[in-house]
């Protein structure tokens, strides 16, 4: 199993237009792909008010190119949110292992 962690850093005063983006459709559409486990998205708390981010556990490498493509190690940037975007990360890591519920 594969980790994606995603983030993304926002222009200022974006925040909660791209906000009810990320919850309401990005999320939505994520959730929909074959081969997605699990998948969090995560607002700012305490640290930077424009920096979100998304880790999703995916089963393989073809299940990622299944929702991203054969480009699959860059970020895929939905159109309707591509101009509130700054810049992004995106890492890949081997699952370890789990805990909770």
């Amino acid at each position: 199993m594969i980790l994606r962690q995603f983030q993304v850093t926002i222009h200022e005063g974006k925040e909660k237009e791209f906000e009810k983006i990320f919850r309401d459709e990005i999320l939505p559409m994520v959730k929909a792909h074959e081969g997605l486990y699990w998948v969090a998205a995560g607002k700012p708390w305490n640290g930077e008010p424009n920096v979100f981010c998304m880790t999703m556990l995916w089963r393989d490498l073809e299940a990622i190119k299944g929702f991203a493509g054969e480009e699959w190690a860059e970020a895929r940037i939905e159109s309707q949110e591509a101009h509130l975007i700054k810049s992004t990360r995106l890492d890949h890591f081997e699952l370890l292992g789990t805990a909770g519920p």
